[in-house]
């Protein structure tokens, strides 16, 4: 292990850098223009933090989206799980993409970091984030822009909440982090490098995150699946989750 500052600081280093990295291509004039530059940022991304981890922690096994999926990671102890460029689809047109980095032992995470290059902040687990809004009015709930009409229909007529949509997993729930918001949904799967991450940060910060079920969170899975995510307010938590229960 380098002297980087652990594996706390190391998580927040490389989100931030690759951040920083990804919005230099968006102001390079030689960079590909509509697919190909989502195409291009992925593979920079995920090339950035494999290099990266390989040098300062040459013995831990990773999960990228970008990467193949060695099941060798399932025999071992610490896994870092990334996503290089979450919201791809956002890039280079809004501000709703983050990049993730986090590492779990034993299925659960330790240390995490989501870099939001357009709010200029990287949400740590160590020191946790705190909320830098205060909100008043309105309970808000974010929920996936795919996913509208099916949790938002059923969280707008189940809570007395707003339901607005954003992209990205990691900027919807660091929205809730940072006060914005008071609860991210998705009843839907997800893949295990959209949460873990956001729920790590989440979690270090004093808030709820756990299956959409309500189950607890555990990853490197043989299938690196989650089934849903819920992220929100504790005092929140027991009222989403019933409203997503099943219908007897």
């Amino acid at each position: 292990m380098t002297d980087d500052g652990g594996d706390h600081a190391l998580a927040a280093r490389l989100a931030h850098d690759c951040g920083q990295r990804l919005l230099g291509l968006l102001s390079d004039p030689s960079a590909p223009q509509g697919w190909g530059l989502e195409k291009a940022a992925d593979r920079q991304a995920h090339e950035f933090l494999t290099q990266e981890l390989s040098r300062h922690r040459p013995g831990d096994s990773v999960l990228s989206e970008e990467g193949h999926d060695d099941r060798r990671r399932l025999a071992v102890e610490r896994l870092w799980i990334l996503d290089p460029l979450d919201g791809s689809y956002d890039f280079g047109v809004t501000g709703a993409w983050s990049v993730h980095v986090a590492l779990c032992e034993r299925g659960v995470p330790t240390a995490a970091a989501v870099a939001v290059p357009a709010w200029g902040t990287t949400f740590g687990t160590d020191p946790p984030s705190e909320p830098t809004m205060c909100r008043v009015g309105r309970r808000r709930v974010v929920v996936a822009r795919s996913r509208g009409h099916s949790d938002g229909r059923r969280l707008a007529a189940s809570l007395d909440a707003d339901v607005l949509t954003m992209g990205s997993a990691g900027v919807k729930a660091m929205a809730v982090v940072r006060g914005e918001m008071d609860a991210y949904v998705h009843a839907g799967g997800l893949y295990e490098w959209d949460v873990c991450a956001p729920a790590a940060v989440a979690l270090a910060a004093g808030l709820h995150a756990s299956c959409a079920d309500g189950s607890p969170l555990r990853f490197n899975n043989p299938r690196p699946y989650t089934p849903g995510l819920v992220i929100c307010r504790p005092d929140f938590a027991d009222e989403l989750l019933d409203a997503l229960a099943p219908v007897a």
